[in-house]
């Protein structure tokens, strides 16, 4: 008996040093001065998405253009892939949301690159939405969005909020078609946002800050009802923290 025990205690122990254990990536994306524990970590590192914890899209694309389909998505090489293409006259693509939602002292992180698009079609977007759908009175954090723009410089972060769509927006001098690791952190007073290893923006205004649970949504929209070629969105991973707020420093 006492080695049962024993060997479960030590499993016990097993498991929670690696829900505490800290990625490499979260001092290569930057953090605030608080003490965040691992709660969620999706390295896509099967063979398909994981639909226990993922919700995909299946129905109309962005704005009515085209179809939202799980066609659009592959799992390839560690990375989740969503492709854009043309189908029976269509724009085929892609989104999925994160089946967990969170309010406060949370902190998302992922990197994320999306191909180029000359035809200037699709728009790449990582954002955060609420959990009831009453859009846009309780915001949408666009915290990675390419726009359809070409080339895929510069990056953009877009916070909607309010009954009246208003919009908070900045912008950053990289290439999203590569590689960037990014982070939003999400407080009741303010929210950050870092970018390979810098705080790149910081938003203290009450009203745009939500005030209800948001989970996350990994989405490549379409923006015209047609396309050339294809484009695709590649995600290495999604990580969420959560921190008591006591322990931050940095007010």
């Amino acid at each position: 008996m006492k080695t049962i025990i024993a060997t479960i205690a030590a499993m016990a122990a097993v498991c929670s040093c690696c829900m505490n254990r800290i990625p490499e990536s979260f001092e290569a994306t930057g953090h605030s001065d608080a003490k965040w524990k691992l709660v969620f970590e999706e390295n896509f590192d099967g063979d398909a998405v994981n639909t226990d914890v993922w919700s995909i899209y299946d129905g109309p694309g962005h704005a009515g253009h085209g179809l939202r389909s799980p066609e659009a998505f592959t799992v390839e090489d560690g990375n989740l892939v969503i492709t854009a293409e043309m189908k029976d006259s269509l724009v085929v693509s892609g989104g999925m949301a994160h089946k967990e939602n969170y309010l406060y002292n949370t902190r998302w992180e992922f990197r994320v690159k999306c191909d180029e698009d000359p035809y200037e079609a699709m728009s790449g977007v990582v954002l955060t939405w609420p959990q009831t759908d009453n859009w846009p009175d309780e915001g949408e954090l666009d915290i990675f969005e390419t726009l359809c723009q070409h080339p895929r410089r510069p990056l953009h972060s877009f916070f909607h909020y309010g009954p009246d769509n208003s919009q908070e927006h900045t912008t950053y001098d990289v290439d999203a078609s590569q590689w960037q690791n990014m982070a939003l952190e999400w407080f009741e007073d303010v929210i950050y946002v870092y970018l390979n290893g810098e705080k790149v923006w910081t938003v203290t205004d009450r009203e745009v800050i939500p005030d209800w649970p948001h989970h996350i949504c990994l989405q490549l929209d379409a923006f015209k009802h047609d396309m050339q070629g294809t484009v695709k969105m590649y995600v290495d991973y999604v990580r969420i923290y959560q921190c008591n707020p006591k322990t931050r420093k940095d007010i």
